[in-house]
């Protein structure tokens, strides 16, 4: 804490700061004060004492008086800044300027602890059904999701190519037609041709 005395008496002084160091500063003609006027003061007219980071005026039984703010003073006071004093003809102004505050020290933020991404437990995998014969496979390739029949049956490839063996029971050798399988068609009995010449020729004697 700084604490002055502001010079507001009219003359060269005006204006001028006068340091309060110690922790009694007396105003007299006696040797033994800080400050000495040359006339209008007794031999130990005040002090100012700092106690406690604070300021406080006494009159020490001075022949004139000494006045705060006009008011004179009979016991000891706290001075407050922008206090006026008047001690014989000088008149003084209390200046009390706190310490600077010291900066802030940054403190570095801590850092986030790092935590460890939750491990998820494996999923077991179901190994997918199939016939065996790699016809469930082929399903899944041969059709899309569009394709399925809306009750839930799976269509399969099977059901687009006819069963073995489908084609003879329809009767016949195979050969299809537009209509459908032709049915086998019998190879006819042949004639007996010594019969058929016997014939011709008794027919011819007999027109004889």
């Amino acid at each position: 804490m700084k604490i002055s005395l502001v010079v507001l008496t009219a003359g060269k002084m005006m204006g001028k700061e006068i340091p309060i160091t110690a922790a009694e500063f007396r105003i007299g003609k006696d040797p033994s004060c800080q400050l000495k006027p040359a006339t209008g003061v007794s031999d130990k007219h005040c002090a100012f004492l700092v106690k406690q980071g604070k300021l406080f005026l006494v009159d020490l039984g001075s022949a004139e008086g000494t006045f705060v703010n006009d008011n004179k003073i009979s016991a000891e006071v706290e001075l407050k800044p922008k206090d006026k004093v008047k001690v014989g003809p000088l008149l003084f102004e209390v200046k009390i300027e706190a310490p600077a505050a010291k900066p802030a020290v940054a403190v570095p933020a801590a850092k986030p602890a790092v935590v460890a991404p939750a491990v998820k437990p494996e999923e077991k995998v179901e190994p997918k059904k199939s016939s065996g014969d790699g016809e469930d496979d082929l399903d899944d390739l041969l059709f899309d999701d569009d394709d399925k029949a809306p009750a839930g049956a799976k269509p399969s490839w099977k059901d687009a190519a006819p069963e073995a063996g489908a084609e003879k029971d329809a009767g016949g050798s195979g050969a299809t037609s537009e209509g459908g399988a032709k049915p086998e068609e019998k190879p006819k009995p042949t004639a007996n041709t010594s019969d058929a010449a016997a014939a011709l020729f008794a027919k011819f004697r007999l027109k004889k």
